[in-house]
């Protein structure tokens, strides 16, 4: 394990102090000013750099941890910064969307108009790789029909993949955030009616990921975008029906 890290702190003044210490670490870890790996001061260090008592500290310190900026270790360890990662900023985008009370209109109708973005993209810079796992994700898909579990496994790994093929990463990030919120509605929307109509939509939400799919292969922009809105369309319709 490294030494804690040399790093001065400013003293705090505020009455949500933990707060203001959780924004002060957290923006020297996000300008690269403490690295993943290292450790940082000790509480007793912090409390007198910043003026602060242990139980602020220590209030502070499981917020990084919560939002997945440090590892808090029990002994001498402390705490050590983490490499951030896409689930990192996949759960805080998922809580402070809920914390803003937004509805399942609101998700949908963001995730409709990025998705489709995110398919026009994709059939301008997809690359032969994207083109063979999208194709695997299809025969998977096909297979899996009929079991709940396994496509809507199938139905988040197509949707990703057309994320990556935009090769913009925010797509991907805020794809996981909406499929995080709406996930339970998804299986339900499965389970819905009785069994032929059960088997009636698997097939459906096929055809329309391969209609996403040739459009993309076939580098046409202008086929991927409505293609990809009509599919969601749909897909709103079935989650918000009741």
């Amino acid at each position: 394990m490294k030494d804690e890290i040399k790093i001065q702190l400013q003293p705090v003044q505020t009455k949500r102090a933990s707060e203001e210490i959780y924004e002060q670490i957290r923006q020297l870890i996000l300008d690269g000013k403490i690295l993943p790996g290292e450790r940082l001061p000790s509480e007793r260090n912090m409390m007198e750099m910043m003026h602060r008592s242990r139980p602020t500290i220590r209030e502070a310190m499981r917020m990084l941890e919560r939002d997945g900026y440090i590892k808090i270790y029990s002994g001498s360890s402390g705490a050590v910064v983490q490499e951030l990662s896409v689930d990192n900023a996949v759960q805080s985008l998922e809580t402070i969307m809920h914390f803003q009370h937004l509805t399942m209109d609101n998700v949908l109708e963001f995730r409709r108009m990025t998705e489709s973005v995110a398919a026009e993209l994709a059939a301008q810079k997809r690359t032969d790789e994207d083109l063979r796992k999208l194709e695997n994700i299809l025969a998977n898909t096909e297979l899996a029909i009929g079991d709940a579990d396994k496509f809507i496994h199938c139905d988040l790994q197509f949707h990703l993949a057309v994320a990556d093929a935009s090769k913009n990463a925010m797509y991907s990030i805020m794809l996981q955030v909406c499929r995080d919120i709406i996930g339970e509605s998804l299986t339900e929307v499965l389970a819905k009616g009785d069994r032929t109509e059960q088997l009636e939509r698997y097939p459906r939400i096929l055809e329309a990921h391969r209609a996403v799919y040739q459009a993309i292969a076939a580098g046409q922009p202008e086929k991927a975008f409505p293609a990809m809105k009509r599919h969601l369309m749909d897909a709103e319709k079935d989650i918000l029906e009741k």
